[in-house]
């Protein structure tokens, strides 16, 4: 795992890289002197998770987070800083924060909340978050194995559909119509689940994912997929009423990205698929 410390003090960025090189899961460090810094930084070394301080000069990194997920970045992003108030808190994890370390910090400290992250774990004991992120990837297995009546592997992801990738989104609504839901997933793991549904070979599936659109009849095969996700889309259980999908081109900016960004919770899932591929996919409550 590749991690991006930010923080406007070289002091301190070079105590949370120390730190960060003793956690045997983080297999890179680098740094940024700002949140301007970083933004330059990200479409040309990507990493796994951002480490930054709250208050810097320029944009804050309240700001950095903002301006990420407003961009579609979802990369996995954590607070270091001595602002911990409960205001700071709520702000921190309603902007899509994972986690937020206190300074002063230990080691053990940072190492604690970097691996409750990669266990599922935000807040609570790591068996309870863990165990909840396994049920609901087990869930989405079984219901898209169950439709295509094949072996879906999913397994729980740090992040989601980059803004770099063709992605489908499918928007769904409670039953008095208003918007509650929205699935993005990337388009290859759409092309391979439509494919596999219209008994479609791989190749072929693979061809038009590669294309990064859809076909008509691969359209209409993913708005099966979609409607079935339909079932768990909410983290709260709620059956939502599927909407619309629609397709993007990468780099191609979503109508609902000021939403995803703002959500309640949003839920990443790496789906393989035998002989057809893997590939991202979000579920978003709103």
């Amino acid at each position: 795992m590749r991690v991006l410390v930010v923080d406007d003090s070289r002091a301190m960025r070079m105590i949370v890289s120390r730190e960060l090189r003793n956690i045997e899961a983080v297999s890179g460090v680098l740094e940024a002197e700002s949140a301007e810094a970083a933004i330059e930084l990200l479409p040309v070394e990507p990493v796994d998770l951002i480490l930054c301080d709250w208050n810097m000069g320029g944009m804050t990194g309240l700001e950095l987070l903002q301006a990420l997920r407003a961009a579609e970045w979802t990369v996995p992003f954590g607070f270091v800083t001595s602002e911990s108030s409960e205001a700071v808190q709520e702000s921190a994890f309603a902007a899509g924060a994972a986690f937020l370390v206190a300074k002063p910090f230990t080691g053990a400290d940072l190492a604690d909340k970097i691996e409750g992250f990669l266990a599922g774990r935000t807040g609570g004991t790591a068996q309870s978050r863990g165990s909840e992120a396994a049920d609901r990837a087990e869930a989405i297995a079984s219901l898209l194995g169950g439709l295509v009546r094949m072996h879906v592997s999913v397994t729980r992801a740090a992040s989601g559909p980059a803004r770099q990738a063709a992605r489908w989104t499918a928007t769904y609504g409670d039953p008095d119509g208003a918007e509650s839901a929205i699935c993005v997933v990337e388009t290859p793991i759409a092309s391979g689940l439509s494919g596999a549904l219209t008994l479609m070979s791989p190749e072929t599936a693979a061809e038009w994912a590669e294309s990064g659109t859809l076909p008509d009849v691969l359209s209409e095969s993913f708005h099966e997929v979609a409607n079935v996700l339909g079932k768990i889309v909410r983290t709260d259980g709620a059956r939502c009423v599927l909407h619309e999908i629609a397709g993007y081109a990468p780099g191609e900016k979503l109508p609902d990205a000021d939403k995803i960004a703002a959500a309640a919770t949003s839920e990443h899932f790496e789906v393989t698929l035998d002989g057809y591929g893997t590939g991202l996919l979000s579920l978003v409550t709103l």
